[in-house]
């Protein structure tokens, strides 16, 4: 049983009486025990465990019971520590249980359940309040006899307005149409027809209760007439969407666009459909309001629209199938060409996709569902981190497959529509149909060259390539040129996510500094190949300092300068021969057949002879990887005639020993 305690009142000595405190309630044991277990049955909390509760929170919950001047408990964690508060503004969580109980009201364990408000609000605070609002609070109040009529009207209207913009925010969230409905007593149509019927005998019986009820039910229309205006202009936004669209992004973005607009619409015909609805709009006829006059336009616009988006749904399901299977292999062709062949009977069949506007928003979706297509078929990280050779085949095919879309289209797609009916011109603006496709393949393109890049500028093997006594010094040059090409693909990495994503203006940034670098280490590799050719005077040397470039052969801008390169090798051997061809004019006349010193002859020429034929098998060696060039034809001749002559004279001087 629960025992009240009574403060009894004092009188002060300026003779005020002073306000009784309030009586608060004595609770068994086991009285206090069950309220709290009732607290924690209606608690409802993200990830609520009941390990979470604790002694702190059970005090708070017994004192909200034990003092009745405690209107509101509130349960909320703190980080990740359950707690209760009697006072809202200790919480600054958005997720959190609330209690509210009547001014100075009495809980037991009879009537807790049935009395008590309570309520959750979540991180959707809007959506919280709108319900507790709405569900809670507005039935109440605008069903109260309670309120002065001076306020009554105005009550009523600042909260119809307020619950129409939170409802008109919460639509915007989901994406939906909603229309709000008030919760007022709507009165008899038969009752109230009366007030305005020209029959003497009751408009004698008018009395000041009936003018006043005439009164509160202008009031009462003017609210309506604010409401059905509000759903007016929900109703015209609805059908707006059908006509002005986004950009679509794909096939199935499309085909998800006209559902959710079939579903939205479909959802709104119903909501009209209400008889809550229905009796605010036949209350508001009988009443000649023009709020509604334009209703019955609108109701057969939602009719069309919704007869239109289940049309469109029908043609762009079957679409869907065809894309959602339109993958990047060696069938492509045939797969674009069944796509394009069923965008042409939908532009045929569909009197919505008939006109040129619409079609054409259908292939620019078809555009990006094949970007799409690729985005997902390109490894950006392998290309970008890994195995380049393999990336640049990716993008590639995918290049490929672009340009195979483009050219079914301008095989299949223009010819046949002409053919189709004379009267109906296939009149699409290709260039906004391929303007992404044209993106697309030139980004491919530039993902190209930054692994070509990396296939260049990417040092294989660490070992040193340089010799000589600079050779420290050309390695320390080429680290310098390795480190700074890691600099500016670093920067590509960074963006690598979003490298396909062909509106990213950023990427496009990105990628033009990165070309800009690449020229300048080009630069950086062509002073550094002029200055070490510059001391070259050998084969062995030429062939090594080449060796260690001929991976840059394969840049366009340093192809030339590798091939003038060896040029001056074969030029360095064409030189060895000449000396060699001289040196044996002259030891021909130093050195007769019949002197003594013959012997020495003949070693000379034989040790000649081996070092040209040395020479000459590295550079036929060297050509096997470099380019072929006139000067090693030359050369070669001249090698040929001088190494016979050096094999006749050694021939004969053999002999003659």
């Amino acid at each position: 049983m629960i025992k009240e305690k009574k403060n009894l009142s004092q009188t002060s000595e300026s003779e005020y009486e002073t306000s009784p405190e309030p009586e608060n309630p004595i609770y068994t044991e086991q009285e206090l025990i069950t309220l709290v277990q009732y607290v924690k049955d209606l608690t409802v909390l993200s990830h609520l465990k009941e390990s979470d509760w604790n002694e702190s929170c059970y005090e708070v919950i017994r004192e909200y019971f034990q003092c009745v001047s405690h209107t509101i408990l509130i349960i909320f964690f703190n980080q990740n520590k359950l707690m209760a508060s009697l006072n809202l503004s200790d919480c600054k969580e958005v997720d959190l249980m609330y209690f509210l109980r009547s001014p100075l009201q009495i809980y037991t364990t009879d009537n807790f359940l049935k009395t008590i408000f309570c309520g959750n609000i979540n991180e959707d605070k809007t959506k919280s309040f709108f319900k507790f609002l709405q569900n809670i609070y507005a039935p109440v109040a605008l069903n109260s006899n309670e309120w002065p009529e001076i306020i009554q009207n105005d009550l009523y209207l600042n909260l119809h307005n307020l619950l129409m913009i939170l409802n008109e925010q919460l639509c915007k969230k989901i994406n939906r149409t909603i229309l709000y409905v008030p919760r007022e007593r709507l009165p008899k149509l038969r009752g109230f027809r009366l007030f305005y019927e020209h029959d003497s005998v009751i408009r004698e019986e008018k009395n000041t209760i009936i003018q006043m009820q005439e009164f509160h039910m202008k009031e009462l229309i003017g609210r309506l007439e604010k409401i059905v205006r509000c759903w007016i202009k929900q109703i015209h936004a609805a059908l707006t969407t059908t006509v002005i669209r986004k950009n679509i992004e794909s096939i199935m973005n499309e085909c998800n666009h006209w559902k959710n607009n079939y579903d939205n619409l479909n959802s709104l015909n119903d909501q009209l459909s209400n008889n809550e609805v229905q009796a605010i709009i036949q209350l508001l006829k009988n009443m000649n309001s023009s709020s509604v006059e334009s209703f019955p336009i609108f109701i057969r616009k939602l009719q069309e629209a919704l007869m239109e988006s289940s049309s469109n749904l029908i043609y762009l399901n079957i679409l869907s199938e065809y894309c959602t299977n339109l993958c990047i292999s060696d069938n492509i062709e045939a797969n674009v060409t069944k796509i394009l062949l069923l965008i042409l009977l939908i532009w045929v069949e569909s009197p919505f996709y008939s006109i040129t506007n619409n079609i054409g928003s259908l292939c620019r979706a078809l555009s990006t569902q094949l970007i799409s297509q690729c985005q997902r078929y390109i490894d950006i990280e392998t290309a970008i981190k890994g195995d380049a050779e393999s990336g640049i085949h990716m993008l590639k095919k995918s290049i490929s497959t672009c340009q195979m879309y483009r050219k079914v289209y301008e095989k299949f797609v223009k010819k046949i529509a002409t053919s189709i009916n004379p009267y109906r011109i296939w009149d699409i603006d290709e260039e906004m149909v391929f303007n992404s496709i044209n993106a697309f393949i030139q980004r491919c393109h530039d993902i190209i060259e930054i692994c070509n890049a990396r296939i260049i500028f990417e040092r294989c093997a660490k070992e040193e390539t340089f010799g000589g006594a600079k050779g420290i010094e050309y390695e320390k040059c080429c680290q310098q040129i390795e480190n700074l090409f890691y600099d500016n693909l670093n920067k590509i990495i960074a963006i690598q996510e979003n490298i396909l994503n062909i509106k990213d203006t950023n990427c496009n940034i990105a990628i033009h500094k990165f070309k800009i670098a690449i020229i300048q280490l080009e630069n950086m590799i062509k002073n550094l190949i002029n200055h070490i050719f510059a001391n070259i005077k050998n084969i062995d040397e030429g062939i090594e300092a080449i060796y260690a470039f001929e991976r840059f052969k394969y840049r366009s801008c340093l192809k030339d300068l590798i091939y003038e390169k060896w040029i001056q090798m074969w030029k360095i051997l064409d030189e060895e021969i000449e000396i060699c061809n001289i040196t044996k004019i002259k030891e021909i006349g130093a050195y007769h057949p019949l002197i003594k010193s013959f012997s020495k002859y003949l070693n000379v020429q034989y040790t000649k002879k081996y070092y040209l034929k040395m020479q000459y098998t590295k550079m036929i060696n060297a050509s096997y990887w470099l380019v072929n060039c006139v000067d090693e034809r030359y050369s070669l001749e001249r090698y040929n005639v001088v190494i016979d002559q050096l094999e006749d004279a050694y021939t004969i001087n053999k002999i003659g020993s």
